[in-house]
């Protein structure tokens, strides 16, 4: 049985946060489970991870870079990005519904991008606790670098941010 007070107390809100998550997937998974209590298969795709959390969790992130945020509660908004973008990251190791994504969680390759997304998340995350713009900057330099790298390799018809910088009209970015 977990402690939750413990837990919290020890590893702070948004890890329990991710370890209750991880429990409540694998209790959802409708396979057989396993002493460790491991998730075999999440019950999303690895494209809506990106999309729905990933790409949700960036964008607010990357605004924030270019318009410093002003309010204790802007701050704890990308407390909780960052800490989306670094469980994003961890989730993309598992397999989920998307026709490729066993095979990608099981490609080392992918795996080594997946962990530093979710590295890239925590530095994200340290930079915008010590509400210092600048790391936020870099940390964000870092998050595109390897969401860049993951799609040239593994999704090579998609656009890339020195593409689109290459054309004339750039994307809004969404707020």
């Amino acid at each position: 049985m977990i402690d939750l007070k413990q837990t919290i107390a020890k590893h702070g809100r948004p890890m329990t946060v991710a370890v209750l998550s991880a429990l409540m997937l694998s209790a959802c998974g409708g396979g057989e489970t396993t002493t460790s209590q491991t998730v075999e298969r999440l019950p999303v795709s690895h494209e809506e991870i990106m999309v729905s959390l990933v790409n949700l969790a960036a964008d607010p992130y990357w605004a924030a870079t270019w318009n410093n945020p002003q309010t204790d509660r802007d701050w704890r908004e990308l407390e909780r990005a960052t800490f989306q973008i670094q469980v994003g990251g961890t989730l993309l190791t598992v397999p989920g519904t998307g026709s490729m994504d066993a095979e990608h969680a099981g490609n080392p390759r992918w795996r080594a991008l997946a962990t530093q997304l979710s590295e890239d998340g925590a530095r994200a995350l340290n930079a915008v606790k010590a509400r210092n713009t600048e790391l936020m900057v870099r940390a964000g330099g870092q998050l595109i670098q390897t969401c860049e790298t993951c799609h040239r390799e593994f999704n090579p018809g998609m656009s890339t941010l020195e593409q689109m910088s290459r054309s004339q009209q750039l994307p809004a970015v969404s707020l």
